[in-house]
């Protein structure tokens, strides 16, 4: 098993980090560009090994170790998250993802993500915490 496990992991890291696009900044005055997303090759591949999965736990697994390697923007990480079963996975999968998505600042349009807007307000209150 640990060494299933081990081959799963240098497989998710190939799959999520050989088509990384670079980061691009401000130049001269010039507007930034995007926030890089994964390539379409890049999702199809973390889609399909997430598919192949039957349950949640192994899919949240792999989500997670995808986005550590990889740039993922809002809607990769909505894609993703649709593949879970139940709210509570995509709801531990985004607040995972968080710091490590490129534009997290669209995280207020992945409502759609959940079935139950209670669990969209506890990911609103985990990655954006209330002032005092």
């Amino acid at each position: 098993m640990k060494k299933l496990f081990v081959l799963f992991a240098i497989s998710a890291m190939t799959i999520c980090a050989l088509a990384q696009p670079p980061r691009h900044g401000n130049h001269h005055g010039q507007h930034p560009l995007p926030p890089p997303c994964a390539t379409p090759e890049q999702m199809q591949l973390v889609m399909q090994t997430m598919a192949s999965q039957s349950f949640d736990e192994r899919k949240l697994e792999i989500a997670q170790l995808c986005v550590t390697l990889g740039h993922f923007c809002t809607d990769d990480l909505a894609r993703m998250a649709a593949s879970f079963s139940f709210d509570e996975n995509r709801l531990a999968f985004l607040k995972y993802a968080y710091p490590y998505c490129t534009d997290n600042e669209r995280y207020p349009t992945l409502r759609d993500c959940f079935s139950f807007s209670s669990n969209f307000d506890k990911l609103m209150d985990a990655v954006y915490p209330p002032r005092r």
